[in-house]
């Protein structure tokens, strides 16, 4: 998951990739902000504020390692989550699998909550590929 911070004071729009947090690091964000990892996980793809907001300020505190839970607190409106293209790859393979008439539905959702919505035609094109042929091995004739 990609977290998407927007400063509504007019500041750089920041990406937060939460795959690139360390184990340390998610149970500092488990402890300030009293969740279990699973249930951080899953807050941060349904934009549950406090989610979104420890893992950014776990990651913001790299640069800024004095900076304090109470100094990060931005709005609501300010954080949201995307999915990353490895995720989106993920979901592709599945409404490719679902009945023909959701599958249009299910795509706009997708594009909807990709980071980079042109990923999700390029991932359903791949899902939706032939399987790879296996390289034919060599095998050896017996008696001629």
């Amino acid at each position: 998951m990609i977290i998407l911070y927007r400063p509504a004071d007019g500041g750089e729009e920041q990406h937060f990739d939460m795959r690139q947090l360390r184990t340390s690091e998610a149970q500092i964000i488990e402890r300030t902000a009293d969740m279990k990892w699973g249930a951080i996980k899953v807050g941060v793809r349904d934009d549950d504020p406090t989610a979104l907001r420890a893992v950014v300020w776990a990651l913001l505190k790299r640069q800024q390692p004095t900076l304090r839970w109470t100094e990060f607190d931005p709005a609501v409106d300010e954080l949201t989550s995307r999915f990353d293209a490895r995720e989106i790859a993920a979901y592709a393979a599945e409404i490719l699998a679902l009945p023909e008439e959701t599958q249009t539905g299910a795509i706009a959702e997708l594009k909807a909550f990709a980071l980079d919505p042109a990923e999700v035609d390029a991932a359903l094109a791949e899902a939706a590929g032939t399987p790879k042929e296996p390289v034919p091995t060599e095998t050896s004739a017996i008696g001629g």
